[in-house]
């Protein structure tokens, strides 16, 4: 496990942690989630393909059964290959639409802004950004979801937009 990830899981831990000894504050959430990254555009030159390990970490306030505003930090890994190499990691700050299906079923859908950074083999960048995502939540109990789900940070850096996608699945822990 790269370092950045081991930090990612360390602060995940740690917040959960933090937060399952705090004072029940209706609507307030922690979570993390682990799971894979994929940059589908080159970045700074060097050709991006395959899969990494990434993640994020993420708080959040549910105003509405329909609507909550959550920030956070995201982990993408590093890729290499014989062009290089490319690793990256931001901040987000997202309005999160949610649409129950029934009791213990709910979709996701997010809109936000983002900055990342990132370093290259051949330089280091950072950016702002808009932020999109998608997914599915699985009420465990009534403080407690499991949740997958699809996300599109697209900051600018190196004088371009590179996408970079995070697919993962996590926890999310209501107070």
């Amino acid at each position: 496990m790269n370092t950045h990830l081991s930090r990612l899981v360390s602060i995940s831990v740690l917040g959960l942690g933090i937060g399952l000894s705090c004072a029940h504050a209706e609507g307030l959430y922690l979570g993390g989630s682990l799971g894979s990254t994929n940059f589908p555009d080159s970045v700074n030159g060097i050709a991006t393909n395959g899969a990494e390990a990434g993640g994020k970490v993420f708080g959040g306030y549910q105003f509405t059964p329909n609507f909550a505003l959550e920030g956070g930090a995201a982990e993408f890994g590093r890729h290499s290959n014989s062009t290089g190499r490319v690793s990256a990691h931001g901040l987000f700050l997202d309005a999160v639409g949610i649409a129950p299906l029934n009791d213990k079923w709910s979709l996701l859908g997010r809109l936000g802004v983002t900055r990342v950074d990132f370093n290259t083999s051949s330089g280091k960048s950072n950016g702002n950004g808009i932020k999109v995502g998608l997914g599915a939540q699985y009420d465990l109990t009534s403080r407690i979801a499991l949740g997958a789900e699809w996300e599109r940070y697209r900051p600018s850096a190196f004088g371009q937009k590179p996408d970079l996608d995070l697919y993962s699945v996590g926890l999310r822990v209501g107070f």
